[in-house]
């Protein structure tokens, strides 16, 4: 939330608003007006929190004269006011108040004393990367930007360099390079897959500049100083539905405006032992990631490829045998079945930071908030526990995944800035199992009260497959604490680099337990050419292992799944996910509480005062 530094004066005159004779008055953060005469059909007080004006301009007739030039022109006495206002339930628009003085010097001194006010909120940016995916969703990008989104940064004088996307990762590759001393801002006009390429860079980036090693064990990410915003021209939009409410451009734009912001958690996705990528909605495995392995063949089909392939995935009713280990949140007050949302100024994700944590997301090279027991916890063997079975599902939600088809989401109680994620494990059983928890979803009905799904809150989860034993011979597979075999694309598909380009060659990588090694893990790579079997050697030991042909790995894939994280293929089947408090800092007010979404005028919770009432 933007504040004021300015201190408190008062300062009145007489003017005309919206055409009504009226005494106005500027104190703090309001701007209040109060009709001279009354009328008997309507009253025409009113007053505007400053907090979500966008723009104080020179206007004629209540059109602005020139959004370049916002000093008031000699001789003349008006300007207009614009101000953010709700339309609709979570849905905001840009409303002009217009004053008209008697006098042209009165005019100037009030321009000059509201854009004053304006200057003095601390988090507004001034210049912001915008990033523009072409093909994202609909193809709608490009025509939303230009007709919604360009209009109010200009209004706002809000200085905006714009990159349209050539291809795949693009956005990824130009963060590794640009200059970022000047940007206050990154926004990216897409859906959901944009929002996490723009994440991905620009966390990636923060590392690098901070010296921070992703290769090392349990790295701890330090926060990048600058924010991300985005305006929803996605199929799902999940990231801006579950901070806003609502998928509306205008509204989003609004908010980066005014520098509405909330801190958010971020997952770190690693196998063996080396970084993948980052994640900030959900990871799945079993039934969401060959859902969307099914869907990708199908990408002509725009959204409706996700029914089709969830439809075949359906049918064929797959389980996949696991071992999970996780390690639950201390937070006994904090659970998945305590039916408290995730709103604006959560007391759930402010849990624990005093005042000054709660704004170091501004604070270049601040690390992720963490404390010393939870850093201790994660060490400690004893902490953690074991889940083993046939499960047709592993989903980690670090939010509730809500969307416009599914305002419920996956784990509706989920949190954005906790320090947590959900553990939603499926039990394999019948369709009918199946179906009714896809009802459940559907239906904005949580399906975490259904007798074959078992939930936890955690900070970590560690996922290994369990080959059969007819396929243990092929592959010798560890510990379940450990590494396992690895059925995957080039790591170079999955694995965040700054190039950004990949390999889509399928190898199988073998770990075996050498003795003789200090981790007791020897890991040995190559490729496997379709049709013939090839021979692995450990470097460590003598032993000789024969990786699977072509054939075997088809039959492999039958008992291993693979990731859907965050909308992205990982063909790791064996996964590391763990959870960075309130990493980032998006450019978003937060749902209001429902007892304040239906009050006008209430901008992110923070306004406390009625709205204009004006024509």
């Amino acid at each position: 939330m933007t504040e004021c530094s300015s201190p408190r004066e008062v300062f009145t005159a007489r003017a005309r608003v919206n055409g009504r004779d009226c005494d106005i008055c500027h104190e703090g953060n309001w701007f209040t007006w109060k009709q001279i005469s009354r009328s008997r059909t309507r009253n025409s007080d009113g007053n505007v929190d400053l907090i979500n004006t966008v723009a104080v301009l020179p206007s004629r007739r209540g059109v602005s004269v020139d959004t370049n030039n916002r000093t008031c022109p000699p001789q003349h006495n008006e300007i207009s006011l614009y101000y953010a206002r709700r339309k609709a339930k979570h849905c905001r628009t840009i409303q002009p108040i217009v004053v008209e003085f008697s006098a042209p010097e009165e005019c100037q001194q009030w321009c000059l004393r509201l854009q004053s006010a304006l200057s003095d909120f601390r988090g507004r940016p001034c210049s912001v990367h915008v990033f523009v995916n072409p093909v994202g969703g609909r193809k709608r990008a490009p025509a939303i930007y230009q007709n919604c989104v360009a209009p109010l940064f200009a209004l706002a004088d809000l200085k905006a360099t714009v990159t349209v996307t050539e291809r795949a990762n693009h956005a990824l590759e130009a963060l590794q390079e640009m200059e970022l001393s000047d940007v206050d801002g990154l926004i990216c006009v897409g859906g959901d897959g944009m929002f996490h390429e723009v994440l991905n860079g620009l966390l990636l980036r923060a590392q690098r500049d901070a010296g921070v090693n992703i290769d090392r064990a349990r790295f701890l990410p330090v926060r990048p100083r600058i924010s991300i915003g985005i305006i929803p021209a996605g199929s799902t939009d999940a990231v801006v539905f579950g901070t806003t409410g609502t998928v509306d451009a205008t509204t989003s734009a609004i908010q980066v405006i005014l520098g509405e912001s909330q801190s958010m958690d971020v997952a770190s996705i690693e196998s063996s032992g080396s970084l993948l990528r980052f994640a900030s909605l959900a990871c799945s495995y079993g039934f969401l990631g060959d859902t969307l392995e099914h869907s990708e063949t199908m990408r002509w089909m725009g959204p409706r490829r996700y029914d089709i392939a969830g439809t075949r995935c359906f049918l064929k009713n797959r389980g996949y045998q696991c071992k999970i280990r996780y390690l639950p949140s201390s937070d006994g007050d904090n659970h998945p079945l305590d039916n408290t949302l995730c709103v604006s100024n959560c007391s759930v994700c402010s849990r624990g930071i005093d005042e000054d944590g709660a704004n170091r997301e501004f604070e270049k090279g601040a690390s992720a908030l963490a404390t010393n027991e939870e850093v201790a916890d994660a060490t400690d063997s004893s902490k953690w526990r074991t889940l083993e079975g046939h499960f047709s599902s592993v989903m980690a939600c670090l939010s509730a995944c809500a969307t416009p088809r599914s305002k419920a989401g996956l784990s509706p109680s989920a949190h954005f800035g906790d320090g947590c994620l959900d553990l939603l494990v499926v039990r394999h059983g019948s369709r009918m199992n199946t179906l009714r928890q896809m009802l459940r979803v559907a239906r904005q009905v949580t399906p975490l009260t259904l007798p074959f799904v078992d939930v936890h809150r955690c900070k970590e989860i560690q996922v290994r497959p369990i080959l059969p034993k007819e396929l243990e011979g092929m592959i010798k597979v560890p510990a379940a604490d450990s590494t396992v075999m690895q059925l995957s694309r080039s790591s170079s598909d999955n694995r965040i680099s700054a190039n950004g380009r990949s390999s889509h060659s399928l190898h199988v990588t073998s770990t075996v337990v050498d003795s003789t090694s200090t981790t007791g893990l020897t890991e040995t790579t190559r490729e496997s050419s379709p049709g013939e079997g090839s021979k692995l050697q450990s470097a460590n030991t003598e032993e000789v292992i024969t990786a699977p042909s072509q054939a075997a790995t088809e039959v492999l894939r039958e008992h291993v799944s693979i990731w859907n994280v965050d909308g992205e293929i990982v063909s790791q089947p064996s996964l590391d996910v763990r959870v960075h408090r309130q990493l980032i800092t998006l450019y978003c007010s937060g749902i209001p509480p429902p007892d304040e979404s239906r009050r006008v005028g209430c901008f992110g919770g923070a306004n406390s005062r009625s709205s204009p009432d004006h024509d």
